[in-house]
């Protein structure tokens, strides 16, 4: 068994310990907390003919079946190798997670014992995170897709859909004031002692930046791009659709929507939001820095 510690979350791991991404390294845990969840991969076709009656809900990629207190992503495709089965009980505070190896073995003897392991990896990693993205929901936190730096002890997070420049301004940052990248593609944010907290998690995208850390959010930054930079606050209804939209995770039923909205409104009551549209010149660090801390 291996124990992590994620944005203040410890897991329990049981698997192979070499199925774990290299960047699990960083949140290696040897206290005495007792879980918050529990994930157990399984390296087996699971046996599921429900499917074969009951097609379920269809979600993306999975067949999504709710029964009680046990959530289960069922997914059919054709893949050599693949999860076939994540089975959450509690709220996903303890998750099987299962495995499937279609050619029984033969597809390590095919791309070899190297390709394969950074295959198995990344399926268990990317299982891992939304696993992950699930279960904090119901310990009202919630994670935010973004780029976050850190200055003057507190965190500026950017966030934007896809190539709308997050990156760009977290370097700029880091660049221009010698910020440190608190993580390159996604937070968690959480209250703790009546304030806002964000975190580095491994799942970072292609960035590779993250750092283990617990930080104080300092602002929230929904970004546009423009030809001169603008910072403007939000009304409270633009507020709402920024941060409800942000998050990466998932409203599988009625109870993790309310939550979702719920841990949403947490962070539009407490967190300074802005709105900037900017362009990705060195002017446009000083500009929201000015607004933000009131240099």
């Amino acid at each position: 068994m291996v124990k992590l510690r994620i944005a203040n979350f410890v897991i329990h791991f049981y698997g192979k310990p070499k199925y774990l991404h290299e960047r699990f390294n960083d949140f290696l845990y040897d206290g005495s907390d007792e879980p918050d969840m529990t994930i157990r991969i399984i390296d087996r076709k699971p046996f599921f003919v429900r499917y074969l009656f009951d097609k379920g809900t269809p979600i993306g990629e999975f067949s999504f079946y709710h029964d009680g207190n046990v959530m289960q992503q069922y997914y059919q495709s054709k893949q050599r190798l693949e999860v076939r089965l994540v089975k959450g009980k509690d709220n996903y505070k303890e998750t099987d997670v299962y495995i499937s190896d279609r050619y029984k073995g033969y597809t390590a003897k095919v791309v070899g014992q190297k390709q394969y392991l950074e295959m198995v990896q990344g399926l268990i990693f990317n299982a891992l995170q939304q696993i992950f993205y699930n279960r904090i929901l119901f310990e009202d936190a919630m994670s935010i897709h973004s780029a976050s730096v850190i200055y003057k002890d507190k965190a500026v997070v950017f966030s934007a859909s896809s190539g709308t420049g997050k990156s760009t301004q977290a370097g700029l940052w880091q660049r221009e004031l010698g910020c440190r990248v608190l993580d390159g593609d996604v937070t968690v944010c959480r209250e703790k002692e009546g304030k806002l907290y964000v975190y580095g998690l491994p799942w970072c995208g292609s960035s590779g930046k993250y750092i283990n850390k617990e930080v104080e959010l300092g602002a929230l930054v929904f970004l546009k791009q423009a030809k001169d930079n603008t910072v403007r606050i939000p009304n409270i209804r633009e507020k709402i659709s920024y941060v409800f939209s942000s998050t990466f995770s998932e409203s599988l039923t009625d109870e993790m929507a309310h939550r979702v909205a719920g841990v949403t409104q947490k962070i539009v009551e407490k967190a300074p939001i802005y709105e900037y549209s900017c362009n990705m010149e060195p002017e446009a660090v000083s500009t929201l820095k000015d607004v933000i801390f009131k240099d």
